[in-house]
């Protein structure tokens, strides 16, 4: 398992998220704790995305200019969410992963940059 530092960038319409800590490589899949405690995971070649916290469970799945499903988990409720993701964009270089995609009419920029430690 290879360790990596990782830099975070969340884009939305009037917010921007950035955050850097160390993260982990294994089998496609980058993980790393954000500060909130929320832990992400990065199947980099399955192009899903997976967030954990106390509050909920979400996994989103990307295909690049097609309608898929998100589903997220509310703890609290013991509720599940369904929702449709579409994929603008995914970008995939050898120290950094991009997706750009939306939920309802909302855009939303997600990016890491990684590099080994």
């Amino acid at each position: 398992m290879a360790k990596l530092k990782i830099k975070s960038i969340i884009s939305l319409k009037d917010q921007l998220i950035e955050e850097e800590m160390v993260g982990s490589f294994e089998s496609g899949v980058i993980s790393y704790q954000e500060s909130n405690n929320t832990y992400v995971y990065i199947d980099i070649n399955r192009n899903e995305l997976i967030r954990e916290n106390n509050e909920l469970n979400m996994k989103y799945i990307f295909n690049e200019n097609e309608l898929t499903k998100g589903y997220i988990y509310i703890k609290e409720l013991n509720q599940d969410l369904e929702l449709d993701i579409k994929t603008k964009l995914i970008e995939k270089e050898s120290n950094r992963y991009k997706i750009e995609y939306m939920i309802e009419e909302e855009t939303f920029i997600y990016e890491i940059e990684y590099a080994e430690v």
